[in-house]
């Protein structure tokens, strides 16, 4: 995972790049589809996006997961359940104090702290 991350972090002041925080998107969703719109140069308006937003939303996609999931395997029981808690940094609330560090001291060992710091925020 780490390795996509900072692929992807050394190329983010690239023309063709633009990073999306998750966080950002549960902060304000209509500012960064206008961002993402921006960015691809696709002309919407403040309307379309008011009227697109509330179905990208978290709860949303959660409700209409059946149809959202993606599952080509066919693996997920409750597809609902992809669209687990909708919040940045779930995962350090379902790992013990042991995990946490070892998480922590591979990710410090593998990327630069200045993604980790963006990652993590």
């Amino acid at each position: 995972m780490f390795h996509h991350l900072i692929d992807a972090w050394n190329r983010k002041d690239e023309a063709n790049i633009l990073l999306v925080h998750y966080a950002d998107l549960l902060d304000d969703l209509a500012a960064e589809m206008r961002r993402v719109a921006t960015f691809l140069k696709i002309d919407v308006s403040a309307n379309q996006i008011d009227e697109l937003a509330p179905a990208a939303s978290f709860r949303a996609m959660r409700a209409n997961g059946e149809n959202l999931a993606p599952d080509p395997a066919g693996a997920l029981k409750d597809k609902s359940r992809f669209f687990r808690a909708g919040r940045s940094g779930g995962g350090s609330s379902i790992l013990d104090a042991e995990a946490l560090s070892a998480y922590e001291s591979r990710a410090a060992q593998a990327a630069p702290p200045e993604l980790l710091a963006w990652l993590h925020r």
